[in-house]
């Protein structure tokens, strides 16, 4: 029987492709725009399953024609992107990013990239955002898919025909119910990894098997509101989720049921399939799979050359500049090579393979060499590297996405010393850690690492990312820091801004961290997002209260400031572009105030104690070495070894002014480290 071609269907590719594009812009209103991909996932389910099962039933199924028509379908224009992305990468990126590259490549090659960013991306990675293949992980999970559901297939066809779709209703069934385990469990994972996609591919296969032979029949308005529902149950997933939604999860249903609504209901008589079927919406939908290759390589190669944020107008251009290399790959790369009379199939899977190759090639020279330095100005390649200046334990003892530490089995730096100081905040707070050791070591104190990424030291609060670990931790560090009697002074230190105002940081000269909102949530007043920071602030000054009530002497980190850019990043590509820099790179003091002021009112609530030391970093570094500015460096050496984690010489400096307060307050004695200090020295 032959299959019918269906506009609506095509239509439905570029209701996936357009959020994904403009999710991946900035695009507010897109915020869920990452849902295209389920929707994608559907199709893809659907259509595949057509075709194999259209066959299976005909008795003329091969696998051979089947992978043909995959390499067919997918391998050119992947080639082709990929070979466009090395020139850029090669004149852009700097060495530790050209060499991910190149490992991505590879991946992608041997189709597992999806495996390869689970486990490449986390909290000391890179930007996602700066991963010019990033987006091939779907395809990834698509190609995996196509290798074991044929074979699937073959080995369940001869069940009838209710009982094959029950079959697929089960493994779909046990896959959704993973995810929605994974989601809470193994984010990371669950989000890359194909066991737990695999339910929103087998929801097209499960329509395809349920309409294969027969049409619906319903009244044209049941059709044409089972249609319409789909398309609102897509959109709403691309307005109201965010990057803090689960996913996937059984919040995934909404996208992956409207979408198999659509399926299932839209065509020519009904409005919605009008609708899709409208040509400029099936060019885009014929385009949809050239588009969504190119738009991630264009913006992330936009961002790698400039070296300030890109604006909403810029975003525009390069979604039209996508379009037209889309409608190139598309006209000149993706239609010929699906032409049978164009490309033999031996010439297909030869030329698959002698690409295949050159590409891992490439990547493997592009990993050993660990990013090919030789190719870029040396300074810019050493000043590249400060982002590893910062001490490598730390990281061992933080507690990061799957990997928990208990406050009781955390670090203990000079653990042999008879007191102890806790170190208790997030990752901010980390990059003390060294200093503090070195410095305290022969004043007798050891120093207990109680750290937790993103997770500011205030007991009651949730993160709004769902990451429920820092819950659980501050409640466990509270209660081990005020029963354990060797421990007598607590330094609390956090970037409290991120999560009080919910936003990253512009320095509004350009310099715009990346990533997503995150912010805190009371736990006894979740609902009450407006006067959350308030409460916050309460709850920050209980936790403050319990401590000092335990006999701890307190010492209240105020906010470090925080920088915008990547500072070795960041000057290292003006080095790479030829910009030559005659100050020291610095923001706006006016900036910072306006960042931190809810943080420092809230903090200038706390009553004064005599066994509370307040502590501002910003006397430090904003205002002492150019009026006005924060600085980022000084006497040419970097302060920070990103946007806002202060490296070994920052926070050296740092931790000698915190220690001198201590030593006002008589917590500590600075002229006897500093005589033992010059003695070390003259030995």
């Amino acid at each position: 029987m032959k299959l019918l071609y269906r506009s609506e269907v095509d239509g439905l590719r570029a209701v996936a492709v357009i959020p994904v594009v403009l999710y991946h812009a900035g695009f507010e209103f897109f915020n869920g725009g990452y849902v295209g991909v389920d929707v994608f996932f559907v199709i893809s389910g659907y259509l595949i399953t057509n075709i194999i099962y259209n066959e299976m039933v005909s008795g003329n199924f091969s696998l051979i024609r089947f992978y043909e028509k995959r390499a067919r379908r997918i391998l050119p224009a992947l080639f082709f992107v990929t070979m466009i992305c090395l020139p850029f990468a090669w004149m852009w990126m700097l060495p530790d990013d050209f060499k991910e590259l190149s490992q991505s490549i590879i991946a992608v090659n041997t189709f597992v990239s999806n495996i390869f960013f689970w486990q490449q991306i986390d909290y000391f990675a890179g930007p996602a955002e700066l991963k010019p293949l990033l987006h091939t992980w779907s395809l990834a999970v698509e190609e995996q898919f196509y290798v074991f559901f044929p074979l699937f297939l073959l080995f369940v066809r001869r069940l009838r025909k209710e009982h094959f779709f029950l079959t697929l209703l089960l493994v779909s069934t046990l896959s959704l119910g993973l995810a929605e385990w994974g989601s809470r469990t193994h984010p990371s994972a669950n989000f890359y990894l194909l066991p737990t996609r695999a339910w929103e591919l087998l929801a097209g296969a499960m329509i395809a098997i349920a309409l294969h032979g027969r049409e619906l029949r319903l009244r044209s308005v049941i059709r044409d509101l089972g249609a319409f529902v789909g398309l609102a149950m897509i959109l709403y997933s691309v307005v109201m989720f965010d990057d803090d939604t689960p996913f996937p999860s059984l919040w995934t249903l909404i996208p992956v049921v409207g979408s198999s609504l659509v399926i299932m209901f839209a065509r020519n008589d009904t409005w919605s399939g009008r609708w899709l079927g409208w040509k400029p919406i099936v060019g885009i939908g014929l385009m949809s799979y050239s588009i969504y290759l190119w738009h991630q390589p264009v913006f992330v190669f936009a961002k790698e050359r400039s070296l300030v944020a890109l604006s909403s107008h810029d975003y525009l251009v390069l979604c039209a500049l996508t379009l037209v290399l889309s409608y190139f790959s598309w006209r000149f790369v993706e239609k010929p090579f699906r032409n049978k009379a164009f490309i033999s199939r031996n010439q297909v899977f030869a030329g698959a393979a002698g690409v295949s190759v050159l590409l891992i090639g490439l990547g493997l020279y592009g990993a050993v060499s660990q990013g090919v330095p030789g190719r870029l100005d040396p300074r810019a390649v050493q000043l590249a590297k400060m982002v590893d200046d910062r001490d490598p334990r730390v990281r061992e003892c933080q507690v990061l996405p799957g990997h928990y530490v208990s406050p009781e089995s955390s670090c203990v730096f000079n653990g042999e010393k008879p007191r102890l100081l806790a170190l208790w905040g997030d990752s901010q707070a980390g990059t003390l850690v060294r200093s503090l050791e070195r410095r305290l070591e022969i004043q007798g104190h050891g120093i207990k690492q109680l750290v937790h990424t993103n997770c500011l030291p205030i007991v009651g609060y949730r993160r709004s990312d769902g990451m429920d670990g820092c819950t659980r931790y501050n409640e466990e560090a509270i209660d081990f820091l005020i029963d354990n009697e060797e421990i007598e002074i607590v330094v609390m230190s956090a970037r409290y801004p991120l999560q009080f105002e919910g936003k990253r940081f512009d320095n509004r000269e350009g310099g715009v961290e990346p990533g997503h909102e995150l912010y805190a949530i009371p736990l006894k007043n979740p609902m009450g997002y407006d006067d959350r920071v308030e409460v916050m602030g309460q709850l920050m000054r209980d936790t403050v209260r319990s401590l000092l009530e335990a006999g701890k002497k307190v010492m209240l980190v105020y906010p470090i400031p925080e920088v915008g850019w990547n500072v070795p990043i960041h000057l290292a590509k003006e080095v790479m572009y030829g910009i030559e820099r005659t100050e020291p790179l610095s923001t706006s003091h006016d900036v910072f105030v306006e960042r931190v002021a809810s943080t420092y009112h809230h903090f200038d609530q706390l009553e004064d104690h005599k066994n509370l030391v307040r502590f501002k970093p910003e006397s430090v570094f904003c205002n002492t070495f150019i009026p006005d500015r924060c600085t980022a460096e000084l006497d040419g050496k970097l302060l920070y070894y990103d946007s806002f984690h202060l490296n070994n010489l920052g926070s050296e400096i740092l931790v000698g002014h915190l220690l001198n307060e201590m030593a006002v307050a008589g917590w500590v004695d600075t002229h006897h480290e500093l005589l033992v200090a010059k003695k070390k020295h003259a030995d």
